[in-house]
């Protein structure tokens, strides 16, 4: 493993526990307040950090004084090449080329595993997201969770966390049996041959007639003179089997595989409630109240009378959350709450959620039971994914309404590609609104984010096929003279290298703070400094890629690059796309 902020900052915590032993430093100190960032500009150091400005407040020592000391201690480190002392605190590390060279040959062995860790030490995490009723296929709102779950699960993977996929299905209450007599509708069509008016809150979508359609190729006109409980049992039963068989397979079309789909008729048959329920009760978490109605939202758990409550606002709450209705029927919340009492029964060491923005109101109270379900012990993140605003040439845009009143996935992977819909659904921070605009996101031109990302890993591809041509016999597995290869690196290209050797500090950062948008910031940044390398080469001669004149200053070049090309296609595995060597 490679990885020049951690590497560094091992050395710097024996430095610092030489100071709190000699006491320079005092003891009750967090050395994780100290920060070890990647220099935006290399002219102020590759690593910067705030030590001396953090370390002012824990010493008895002036700013000169224990600015000196580090220097000094800085200084002797083998790798160091030099240090500067900046602004109010900060301190630039510049590292030795040599050093520098050795971290991208390790990378280069490394090849795929370049980047990955053991920092989770093979620890659980489940991570749920889409999630979506049964009810339909999934449409556009549904793919900027899907994609964000998918690609923090693979982040996640890399550092060597066990990760399970899971998509909870809610196959209970009154959705589905509203779906079960949507299907009998569209049935009843068939037999009768008449349009049947929909109601308002059934579901009008044209994929019901598909499934009818099967129900009527196999049974016939069986269902219309059937006991009415064992109709609509069997009509809302093949209705959710058979939409979660869209659903599945909309998953698929997007690159989603999930571990595990755990039905909540499943849940509730199991009786996690009861355990739940008996839990709460036995720590006094449980009254008889009414609570006033919820201002803003539309809270279907809330009821104008008296109902059991959870006491949610000793953990952090608004409110306190129903979870027995006056009629005796568990609340969503409290189906929820057995779910997750579920998944910590399994063993996770850490849960996390995926949600649209129309569930922020439900944070809190989710947070509240997983902490007293767990007593404490597990970790609950819940990751808000902000709307999608679907266009064409800047205009809103509407497909077809085939699917009732949304937009499947299907019908935008139809129009722009897997690829960009996965890419595009990462270019904003999740918890921000974004536009998606369909004509845009497949221009190829170098506004284009994904395009201009490719372009550069094609452009890299084509300077190694036409090496080939001039350099066919060079093994790089095999140079051992690094040191005198050195004096062929130019300025521009230790930049590259140096952003190449950030990579593992990307990923892990990525992960602990669930952002896994910033790998696609970190792939135009780099994509920039190569295509402004390869334009240099174009009005001088001495940097251009290949020189057939001289093999030593072209293999340094063809060894970063393909170091490059194992980030690259590192990236794009994380993010779900295809590479493209050729455009």
């Amino acid at each position: 493993m490679t990885d020049l902020i951690k590497d560094f900052r091992k050395t710097f915590l024996k430095i610092h526990k030489n100071f709190e032993k000699n006491n320079i430093v005092k003891k009750n100190f967090d050395f994780n307040k100290i920060s070890f960032d990647i220099s935006k500009d290399y002219n102020r150091g590759h690593i910067s950090t705030n030590a001396i400005f953090i370390y002012l407040n824990f010493t008895d020592l002036n700013k000169d004084k224990i600015s000196k000391t580090l220097y000094n201690e800085l200084i002797k480190l083998k790798n160091i090449d030099r240090v500067e002392i900046a602004g109010a605190g900060f301190i630039n590390i510049f590292f030795k080329k040599k050093y520098l060279i050795s971290e991208l040959k390790k990378a280069y062995q490394l090849k795929d595993n370049f980047g990955s860790s053991k920092l989770g030490a093979n620890k659980s995490i489940n991570i749920e997201f889409i999630s979506a009723n049964p009810t339909g296929p999934l449409h556009v709102a549904h793919s900027r969770g899907a994609v964000f779950g998918d690609v923090l699960s693979n982040i996640y993977e890399k550092i060597g966390y066990k990760i399970v996929r899971e998509y909870y299905v809610n196959d209970s209450g009154k959705q589905i049996e509203i779906l079960g007599e949507s299907l009998f509708i569209r049935y009843k069509e068939l037999i009768t041959k008449k349009k049947i008016e929909i109601k308002k809150d059934f579901y009008p979508g044209e994929y019901l007639i598909t499934i009818a359609n099967k129900i009527f190729s196999q049974d016939g006109n069986k269902w219309i003179f059937f006991d009415i409980n064992k109709r609509k049992l069997f009509f809302k039963k093949y209705a959710t089997n058979e939409i979660l068989k869209i659903i599945k397979k909309d998953c698929k079309n997007l690159g989603i595989i999930f571990d595990n789909f755990v039905s909540e008729k499943e849940i509730i048959k199991k009786k996690y409630i009861d355990s739940v329920f008996n839990k709460l009760k036995s720590e006094y978490l449980l009254y008889e109240g009414i609570l006033e109605k919820p201002m803003g939202i539309d809270d279907s758990d809330w009821e104008p009378r008296k109902q059991l409550l959870f006491k949610s606002t000793k953990f952090g709450d608004d409110v306190d959350r129903p979870f027995l209705k006056s009629d005796n029927n568990w609340t969503y919340f409290a189906n929820d709450a057995a779910y997750h009492y579920n998944k910590i029964k399994r063993g996770f060491s850490k849960l996390i959620n995926i949600w649209g923005s129309d569930h922020i109101g439900y944070i809190k109270r989710m947070k509240s039971i997983v902490k007293v379900l767990s007593n404490n012990k597990i970790d609950l993140k819940i990751n808000i994914c902000q709307l999608v605003h679907l266009k064409k040439d800047n205009k809103p845009f509407k497909m077809s309404k085939r699917s009732g009143n949304f937009i499947t996935i299907n019908e935008v992977i139809n129009e722009v590609g897997s690829d960009c819909l996965r890419f595009f659904m990462l270019y904003r921070k999740n918890d921000t609104q974004m536009d998606f605009d369909l004509k845009k996101v497949i221009e190829r031109t170098n506004d284009n984010p994904i395009f201009y990302i490719q372009y550069a890993f094609a452009r890299s591809s084509s300077i190694l096929r036409n090496s080939k041509i001039i350099f066919n016999k060079t093994n790089f597995d095999k140079i051992n003279n690094f040191d005198n290869l050195i004096r062929f690196i130019s300025a521009y290209e230790w930049k590259i290298i140096i952003k190449i050797l950030t990579w593992p500090n990307i990923v892990e950062t990525c992960a602990l703070k669930e952002e896994p948008h910033k790998i696609i910031y970190y792939l135009e940044e780099l994509s920039t400094m190569f295509h402004s390398f390869w334009n240099k080469g174009k009005d001088d001669k001495s940097l251009r890629f290949i020189d057939s004149s001289n093999i030593d200053k072209t293999i340094i070049k063809l060894y970063w690059i393909i170091s490059m090309q194992i980030v690259f296609k590192s990236a794009f595995k994380l993010l779900g796309i295809k590479p493209i060597d050729k455009m």
